[in-house]
């Protein structure tokens, strides 16, 4: 599970990573990912709900881990001998992904 927070100089490093957000979208998740700002109150300050806040810290996050843009994340609870096999899926899953982002160069 990836961190809630980052230094500020992580956050600047992901760069054209964070794709097309909005320099909105991006101060908002920087507002909550560096400065530490609770989501309530930066959704409050944005006149947006608190979920929207959520999906926007969420993407920052996920492109941090390069996780491609179409992923989803699901958390659920298994055995342990299952939960290897779902690591050992994301560990193959990535490399295709490699794979598959090196041929479009």
């Amino acid at each position: 599970m990836p961190k809630d927070s980052m230094t500020a100089k992580e956050f600047d490093s992901l760069g054209e990573r964070l794709g097309r957000m909005t320099p909105e979208s991006v101060a908002i998740a920087r507002e909550v990912l560096v400065d530490g700002v609770p989501k309530f109150v930066v959704a409050q300050r944005h006149n947006i709900t608190k979920p929207r806040v959520g999906a926007i810290v969420e993407r920052v996050l996920a492109a941090a881990q390069d996780v491609p843009r179409d992923w989803v994340r699901v958390e659920v609870w298994l055995p342990p001998e299952l939960a290897q096999q779902v690591r050992e899926m994301e560990v193959q899953a990535r490399e295709q992904a490699k794979v598959g982002s090196n041929l479009d160069l």
